[in-house]
C-alpha cells in the first residue's frame, strides 16, 4: 500500500515542481525577450518619427555612427515590389531578394528571419514623407542577430535547467514522499499493533467466559451454588473486558479529539487525599508502608479525569510493589503549577523499557501484568489526561530499587 502511495506522491511532487519551474522559465524567457528587443524597438520607433519629419538622406548623414548597426529603409510600392533600399549596405546582400514585403502598417514591431539572419521590422505608411508617388510603405529594418543569439543561448540554458530540474524534482519528490510517509507509516504500524493487542486482550476473557459457560451446559443438573465458581470466573472476565473496552473507548475519543474535559475549580488536595484513603486499606492488607504529603491546592481542571489519574498511578504502584515495601504520594505547589509525585520501592523498570511505558499495551513483563489484571492501557490514559491539562508526566525508575512518577500541571 505504501509503495503505491510513495510512487503517487513522487509523481505529484515532481509534476508540481516541474510546473513551477516551467512557469518560471517561461516568464523569464518572455521578460528577457522584451528587455533584449526593447532597445532595437525603441530605435526603430525613433527613426520612424524622424522619417515623418526629415528626408531619408539627411537622417542617414546625421544620425548613423560607424559603431552602430544601421537601420535600413526599404521602400515598397503598392503592389508589394521593392523600389529602393537605403543605405545600400543596410542589409546583407543575399537577404535583399528574399526579404518579405510590408504586410502591415503602423508602429508595431515584428520579426523576420532571412537566410539565417534575424531582423526587427517596422512599417510606416508613406503619407507624403517621400515625394516619390510610387512609394506606398516605408519599411524600417534592423538586424538583431546578437539579440537573437542571446535568446537562443538563454533558451538552451533554460532547457538544460529544466532537464536538471526534472532530475532534481524526482530526487526531491522521493525525499519529500519518504518524509511525508514517515508519520503516516508510524501511525499505521501503531494502529495495526493496537488492533492486534486489543484483539489479543479481548480474546483472553472471551475464551475464559466461553470455557466456563460450556462447563455449565455440560452439567445442566447442577445448582447455581454448585457452579458458583464458574459463574464467578465468568463475571470477573466480564468486568475485566468491560474495563478494557472502557479504556479503549477513552483512548479512541482522545485520538479523535472528541473527549472533552469538563473543567471546574476544586480542591486538588482533597481529591488526592480521598483517593489515598480508598487505597489505604488495600495497602494495609498487602503490608505496604504508605505515607502521604498533601497540600491543599485549588485547581482548575476535570475533577473526574484527575481522580482517574491518581487511581491509575496508585494502582500501578500497588501492583508492582511487593509486601513489606513502601509507597509515597506527594502533592505540592511549584511556582504556578502543582506537582504530583507517586513513589514506590517496588520491582522498578529496566532502563530499556522506560521510553515505552506510556505506549498502549506495552508491558515489560506481559505474563506478570496479566496475572495482576493489567492491560497496558492505564499509563497511556494517564499521559493523555496530563497532556489534556497542558501538563507533563515523567517517570524515573531503577530495576529492583523503585519507580517514581512526576506529574506537573498548571494551576
Amino acid at each position: 500500500m505504501f509503495k503505491k502511495t510513495r510512487i503517487r506522491l513522487v509523481l505529484f511532487n515532481t509534476i508540481v515542481l516541474m510546473v513551477i519551474l516551467s512557469i518560471f522559465s517561461l516568464v523569464l524567457y518572455v521578460y528577457m525577450q522584451h528587455v533584449i528587443f526593447l532597445n532595437p524597438d525603441n530605435r526603430l520607433s525613433e527613426m520612424s518619427e524622424q522619417v515623418k519629419k526629415r528626408n531619408l538622406h539627411e537622417i542617414q548623414e546625421n544620425n548613423e555612427r560607424e559603431t552602430e548597426r544601421r537601420v535600413a529603409f526599404l521602400l515598397w510600392s503598392s503592389d508589394k515590389k521593392l523600389i529602393k533600399i537605403t543605405p545600400k549596405k543596410g542589409l546583407y546582400t543575399n537577404d535583399i531578394d528574399d526579404f518579405k514585403p510590408a504586410l502591415s502598417e503602423g508602429k508595431t514591431q515584428t520579426s523576420q528571419e532571412v537566410n539565417g539572419h534575424a531582423y526587427r521590422v517596422m512599417n510606416v505608411k508613406n503619407e507624403g514623407y517621400i515625394k516619390d508617388q510610387d512609394v506606398s510603405t516605408i519599411q524600417l529594418v534592423l538586424n538583431v542577430d546578437p539579440e537573437t543569439q542571446t535568446l537562443e543561448h538563454l533558451a538552451f540554458l533554460l532547457i538544460i535547467s529544466a532537464f536538471i530540474g526534472l532530475l532534481l524534482s524526482l530526487v526531491a519528490g522521493l525525499f519529500l514522499a519518504n518524509r511525508a510517509l514517515v508519520p503516516i507509516q508510524k501511525s499505521w504500524n501503531k494502529q495495526v499493533e493496537f488492533i492486534a493487542d486489543a484483539s489479543h486482550e479481548l480474546r483472553t476473557p472471551l475464551s475464559v467466559m466461553q470455557t466456563h459457560l460450556e462447563l455449565l451446559f455440560r452439567r445442566p443438573n447442577h445448582t447455581i451454588e454448585q457452579e458458583s465458581e464458574n459463574i464467578y470466573q465468568s463475571l470477573n472476565e466480564v468486568k475485566r473486558m468491560t474495563k478494557l473496552v472502557g479504556n479503549l473507548l477513552t483512548l479512541a475519543r482522545s485520538d479523535s479529539n472528541a473527549q472533552l474535559l469538563n473543567k471546574t475549580v476544586f480542591n486538588m488536595g482533597e481529591l488526592v487525599d480521598k483517593v489515598a484513603n480508598q487505597f489505604e486499606p488495600i495497602f494495609e492488607l498487602k503490608e505496604l508502608h504508605f505515607t502521604r504529603e498533601i497540600e491543599s491546592l485549588m485547581c482548575g481542571g476535570d475533577q473526574e479525569r484527575l481522580h482517574q489519574l491518581c487511581m491509575i498511578l496508585l494502582d500501578n504502584a500497588f501492583k508492582y510493589t511487593p509486601s513489606g515495601e513502601s509507597i509515597h504520594i506527594c502533592l505540592k505547589k511549584h511556582h504556578h503549577s502543582m506537582t504530583l509525585i507517586v513513589r514506590d520501592t517496588g520491582v522498578g523498570i529496566e532502563a530499556k523499557d522506560l521510553p515505552y511505558v506510556f505506549d498502549r499495551f506495552y508491558r515489560s513483563d506481559k505474563s506478570r501484568a496479566r496475572a495482576e489484571g493489567g492491560s497496558g492501557l492505564g499509563l497511556a490514559i494517564a499521559k493523555w489526561i496530563v497532556q489534556a491539562h497542558d501538563g507533563e508526566i515523567k517517570v524515573f525508575s531503577q530495576k529492583n530499587v523503585g519507580t517514581e512518577f512526576h506529574v506537573k500541571i498548571p494551576l
